[in-house]
């Protein structure tokens, strides 16, 4: 099938003016403590996916429920944080994933909670 579609701006005016929109603005509360880190894998799919920016603000004290990147063991991971029940839990949104308890023999570091996720459309 084969048509044509038009990409022009129908119904809107010269004069028409809409607010500019900054994406530094909306995403980036503390420039010095704000870090872009590129998704790969699907363990956090459907809420991010692979090639995703994630904008993190290693400011910000991380809250149980909030996705963050940790650092632990030589790596960097995006999960979800979960305290319950006195224990520390990384999960993954993705379910196929069990998740994983914190202990103190590991060597872990929470870098940040995520607090703005990017996407191009391909």
């Amino acid at each position: 099938m084969k048509g044509k579609v038009s990409c022009g701006l129908f119904g809107i005016t010269e004069d028409f003016e809409e607010a500019y929109l900054s994406l530094d603005e909306l995403m980036i509360k503390n420039k010095e403590a704000t870090f872009f880190f590129a998704a790969s894998g699907n363990s956090m799919e459907p809420l991010i996916c692979e090639g995703d920016v994630l904008v993190v603000d290693c400011s910000k004290k991380p809250q149980s429920g909030q996705v963050v990147v940790v650092e632990m063991e030589g790596e960097r991971f995006c999960k979800r944080l979960v305290k319950q029940n006195g224990a520390l839990y990384l999960v993954s949104e993705n379910k196929v994933y069990k998740p994983i308890r914190v202990t103190e023999e590991m060597e872990m570091r929470v870098f940040g909670p995520v607090t703005g996720i990017a996407r191009v459309m391909r």
